[in-house]
């Protein structure tokens, strides 16, 4: 009795086809990667990190919305002297910025055109976006 022998399975399709799947799903998670990643600067990230207590900030009122916890600013401005590494954030600190207060904080003393005084943790600090979030604000004498 001969034994029939089984011809060798040809591998080779089933590499090529798995590799280009591979290669597939690696740039379908490359690009959905990128899409959903931060658009901060690493140098705005450097110049959060370099400061870690509250800083404080100066601008006049634009207009006021105690309903959200809301307050737009005009002509923010660093009290003293700069913090070391925010010193190109200073420099890009004209316009309208929005300000979200912390609770607690009354804006009733508050009115468009008064100049006040902020109390801002760095983290909340947004160039990009133009906003902040106040842990005290104040009306400056």
């Amino acid at each position: 009795m001969e034994t029939m022998k089984k011809k060798p399975v040809n591998n080779s399709f089933f590499i090529f086809f798995g590799s280009v799947a591979f290669i597939v799903t690696a740039v379908v998670a490359t690009a959905i990667l990128n899409r959903t990643s931060t658009t901060t600067t690493s140098q705005d990230v450097r110049a959060r990190a370099s400061v870690t207590s509250l800083m404080r900030l100066t601008a006049i009122v634009e207009s006021i919305d105690e309903s959200k916890s809301l307050v737009i600013v005009n002509g923010l401005q660093f009290m003293g002297s700069t913090p070391e590494g925010l010193q190109s954030v200073a420099r890009n600190t004209g316009g309208l910025w929005t300000v979200t207060i912390s609770a607690g904080v009354n804006l009733g003393t508050l009115r468009p055109g008064s100049r006040v005084e902020l109390q801002v943790n760095p983290s909340s600090f947004n160039i990009a976006q133009k906003s902040l979030t106040a842990a005290a604000i104040t009306v400056s004498r």
